[in-house]
């Protein structure tokens, strides 16, 4: 097992800072800000632009950037999108994935906005656990929600906001939508949102290879997963008989906020119950169509040789999502050739071939059109 212990605290490194004369053209958060969430958690949010700074590594901003098709770039820069990102399960804000949405933000004029999730990265979690361990679904939810509430309050000036999740944090912000909603329904009945520039539009969410099922095959027996859920309520830090985590989407290689190692025990009792059990039981109930109930617009990537999330388990989910209106966009996306980590994959210089990062990109923006024509 790898060191698992952060050797930075929120208020003294960026993150894709501290990467000294490394060759790498990284570009470096622009500032924290952390917050404290109702239950008492101080996590820690990374935030980049609008000038994308390189860490000494080069910079890229809205003068410097393709900006061609972006009318946006004309405006002031506090009225920039919000993209809010929450990472994956043993992830941080230290991985190729997000340093790739980072560069992208900076070409498309879009702030972005990292959370580390409780428990992950600079981040802290409930006394008594440790390092990724993630016991309680909901809790994590509410944390999301809360994050979505805190960076359109402090970013009040930009136009609109979208919410992006990869695996889990995919699933995360699927869950949130409703208190995202309820949340602003009640700051507009109480008079806090009078004014428009106050108020950032809430675009919709994007998902990618977000955790709604599981392969059958990565099920253990039924005995085993009873003994090791009653486990887990006994020792839900430690890793036993769990997936191993081996973080080469690490960047810079040498960062230190990403888990290494067994998966701890509630961790992996968490994710198991919500794709095997909770995920499929929400959209036989019809509950899916509850909780996403007043959704602007859905994005969903995915790739179809996922070996952990099948296919079919997001496409039942995506089909019984409702949308806000008639005109509301709902798409699905699947990558031929991709499997679960695509998101994390090292991008090939390739012009005739789309992205995942494209397509994202192609659906955000045209989310965010009608606030810049």
């Amino acid at each position: 097992m790898g060191d698992n212990s952060p050797n930075e605290s929120p208020s003294s490194q960026l993150a894709f800072g501290g990467i000294g004369g490394s060759v790498l053209r990284l570009i470096t958060a622009s500032s924290q800000c952390p917050f404290k969430t109702s239950d008492g958690v101080l996590l820690n949010v990374e935030c980049f632009g609008p000038n994308y700074g390189g860490g000494g590594n080069g910079n890229i901003n809205a003068s410097t950037a393709d900006n061609s098709m972006h009318k946006r770039s004309m405006h002031n820069s506090d009225e920039w999108p919000l993209l809010l990102y929450v990472h994956g399960v043993c992830e941080s804000a230290e991985t190729w994935g997000v340093q790739t949405l980072v560069q992208y933000c900076a070409k498309h004029c879009w702030r972005l906005i990292v959370l580390e999730l409780a428990g992950h990265g600079l981040s802290e979690n409930k006394a008594g656990l440790g390092r990724a361990t993630c016991p309680n679904f909901d809790d994590l939810v509410n944390h999301v929600v809360e994050f979505a509430e805190q960076m359109s309050g402090k970013f009040s000036r930009s136009r609109g906001f979208a919410m992006c999740g990869c695996s889990l944090g995919g699933a995360l912000v699927s869950f949130a939508v409703q208190g995202i909603l309820a949340t602003r329904r009640d700051n507009s009945n109480n008079g806090s949102m009078t004014e428009q520039h106050e108020h950032p539009d809430f675009y919709g969410i994007a998902l990618l290879a977000p955790s709604l099922g599981v392969n059958p095959g990565a099920i253990p027996p039924s005995p085993v997963v009873a003994a090791l859920k009653a486990l887990s309520f006994f020792l839900p830090s430690h890793g036993v008989l769990t997936p191993i985590e081996h973080p080469t989407y690490a960047c810079p290689p040498n960062s230190r906020r990403n888990y290494s190692g067994r998966w701890p025990l509630s961790t992996s009792s968490m994710l198991l119950d919500l794709t095997s059990n909770r995920v499929p039981n929400d959209v036989v109930s019809g509950n899916v169509q509850q909780t996403m109930e007043g959704l602007p617009s859905l994005f969903v990537l995915m790739g179809d040789k996922d070996e952990i999330v099948p296919l079919q388990s997001v496409l039942d989910w995506f089909d019984a999502v409702p949308l806000s209106s008639d005109n509301g966009e709902k798409m699905l996306t699947v990558l031929k050739g991709a499997g679960h980590g695509f998101f994390h994959e090292r991008l090939k210089e390739n012009k005739k071939k789309k992205t995942a990062f494209d397509h994202l990109f192609e659906y955000l923006n045209r989310c965010a059109k009608k606030d810049f024509e």
